[in-house]
């Protein structure tokens, strides 16, 4: 078998204070005030001596679309990468920028911006540029309480982080990767530039370690908050440190191998979306825009910011009918193979549930799912959420509004479980198809 290269790279992405942050409500305007810690894109490259797989993790709530197409261009263009093996993810936190265009939950800043495919392709060819030898290995480890369902009461939550440890050849250990599912949600609606627990643990392991670089790759955590929602700076502490507890020491445990059988890439997947009726819709836009102008100047500012947001995704919505095809979203999804190990991203805030039976019916010991890369698409609720009241109803029905697409069938999430279980079915097939 190959010998495994591998390299990293990172830059700092920190916005400017005064930028608008992501999310907690139409039009809130809630600027950045302060900097508690960098934000950073951090980029591990693999490569079998043939072909370079570059993934990428980013300290941002999600990436737009037209950011990652740039990225790719610039990296095509100075590195001759395949795009298909550049996979841009991010670890969610919401006390980042507005790196994704929504309706109302966050100004995009073209200042800003549109200097992060710059930004990222240095930390990609800082990665691609520095490949050497090395070994490679996975393991996992329980990370107890951190994780919480915040749609069903006691209902399942992440317990376990999956690994990935690489060493140089020395054994030295100089890069690793954590895959866990719960959203970075300590700060709230802090005005605070912050990573949130996954940054706070990475820097806790990284400052123990010479020459060490992590990523965090989130998981399937769309009905997963982490513990401690909005508390605020010492949750965020405590969460990260209990991260660290758990994670280091598991990696220090694993083992890893020179050799090394590569292969991936990048598809699109199309989902079933559901069409509103468009007389009804148009009524409905007719009736909030006249709500919205009858309402006095003087009137209470979060309805004046509700009944905006009643008619914004409305429009959006109606323009959306005019596409080329409005029954189906079209979405990237990435896998990279290593050994007998497979990561999957995806651009989707999937429930747990369908991340658990993907892992359940993989063929490979080690399936780490990877969710909010390559675009930026909302939730993949279950079909009783489209139902029933609390936040599944919010993931399912409300936040598709924000997200700028229409809402997904009730049946898209299975309809997505079982094209990724045939997926790596598919791929253990050319694997031994190729060996």
């Amino acid at each position: 078998m190959p010998q495994l290269h591998f390299g990293t790279g990172r830059s700092v992405i920190t916005p400017p204070t005064g930028v608008e942050l992501c999310g907690y409500g139409p039009y809130l305007e809630r600027r950045a005030t302060a900097v508690h810690q960098d934000l950073h894109c951090t980029a591990l490259a693999l490569s079998d001596g043939d072909r370079v797989f570059v993934w990428v993790s980013n300290d941002l709530v999600w990436t737009d679309r037209s950011l990652v197409d740039e990225t790719h261009r610039i990296v095509r263009d100075r590195h001759r990468l395949d795009p298909a093996r550049v996979v841009i993810t991010n670890t969610h936190t919401h006390s980042g920028p507005a790196s994704m265009k929504t309706v109302a939950w966050g100004k995009w800043d073209d200042d800003y911006t549109s200097g992060l495919p710059a930004l990222f392709a240095d930390a990609i060819g800082q990665a691609v540029s520095n490949l050497e030898p090395g070994r490679i290995g996975f393991g996992r480890t329980p990370v107890p309480e951190l994780s919480v369902n915040r749609v069903d009461e006691c209902g399942e939550a992440d317990a376990e982080a999956l690994l990935m440890r690489v060493d140089d050849t020395r054994g030295r250990m100089r890069a690793a990767a954590i895959n866990f599912g719960a959203h970075p949600v300590t700060l709230g609606a802090d005005t605070l530039i912050c990573g949130d627990y996954p940054a706070d643990a990475i820097g806790k392991m990284e400052g123990e370690r010479t020459g060490f670089r992590a990523l965090f790759f989130q998981g399937s955590c769309g009905d997963l908050n982490c513990r401690g929602f909005g508390e605020g700076m010492d949750t965020m502490n405590s969460n990260g440190t209990l991260l660290r507890e758990h994670a280091l020491p598991a990696l220090d445990e694993i083992e890893t191998t020179a050799d090394v059988d590569l292969d991936g890439d990048t598809y699109e997947v199309a989902l079933p979306t559901e069409v509103p009726d468009r007389a009804a819709l148009s009524a409905e836009l007719a009736d909030c825009r006249d709500r919205l102008e009858a309402t006095e100047s003087d009137a209470d500012p979060a309805e004046l910011r509700k009944l905006r947001f009643e008619v914004d995704w409305r429009a959006h919505r109606l323009g959306l009918l005019d596409g080329p095809h409005p029954q189906r979203l079209e979405l990237r999804v990435s896998w990279m193979r290593i050994n007998d190990a497979v990561f999957l991203a995806h651009p989707l805030e999937l429930f747990l549930t369908y991340g658990k039976q993907i892992q359940s019916a993989s063929p490979y010991p080690h399936t780490m799912i990877v969710g909010y890369a390559n675009e930026t698409v909302g939730y993949l609720a279950r079909p009783q959420d489209f139902e029933q009241e609390g936040f599944g109803w919010y993931a399912a029905v409300f936040a598709p509004r924000i997200c700028r697409h229409l809402p997904f069938e009730p049946d898209a999430g299975t309809v997505f479980r079982d094209h990724l279980i045939a997926m790596l079915h598919r791929i253990r097939q050319r694997e031994t198809e190729s060996a």
